[in-house]
């Protein structure tokens, strides 16, 4: 019973410092240059395990609530929960390619959304947003996994 709640609690933890953070910084969270600070805590989910993967995901979700792109964005929580487990799946082998790899699953998804709204040219879309989600979950994220790791970020939050 108390390790449910403590992953409970780290989910809603995880989803409502993703969407604040979207919202707070709304101008440079959308469209096709944008830089998703919120990303930068995918760097959270090799400390933190699943509980982060879905409360990042629920994040998306609640953070493109209120996108320029309508409702279609929220799909998105689709292609970043599945970089997410990525990152989860890979957290043994390459921290820094599981981040990549989130990099590619959610810019692959948002360049096609833009391209299928805004008429963007694909290529392009792709280039700008991959350019954007890197930085902020393989520069940023990384940032806050290494030093989430020495200061113990995960038995710091649970005991």
């Amino acid at each position: 019973m108390k390790r449910r709640v403590r992953d409970l609690s780290l989910t809603v933890l995880c989803a409502a410092c993703y969407a604040g953070l979207v919202y707070v910084l709304a101008p440079i969270s959308f469209m096709m240059v944008q830089v998703r600070v919120a990303d930068a805590l995918t760097g959270l989910v090799p400390i933190l395990g699943i509980p982060a993967v879905y409360g990042i995901a629920l994040g998306v979700f609640i953070g493109n609530l209120y996108s320029p792109l309508g409702p279609i964005d929220l799909l998105s929580t689709l292609p970043s929960l599945l970089g997410l487990w990525m990152i989860y799946k890979l957290r043994r082998v390459s921290v820094l390619l599981g981040l990549l790899s989130y990099s590619l699953a959610v810019s692959l998804w948002v360049a096609f959304m833009l391209y299928y709204v805004t008429e963007a040219p694909y290529l392009i879309a792709f280039i700008y947003v991959f350019i954007g989600v890197t930085i902020a979950s393989v520069g940023l994220g990384y940032l806050v996994y290494h030093y989430a790791s020495k200061i113990d970020l995960f038995k710091a939050l649970t005991s």
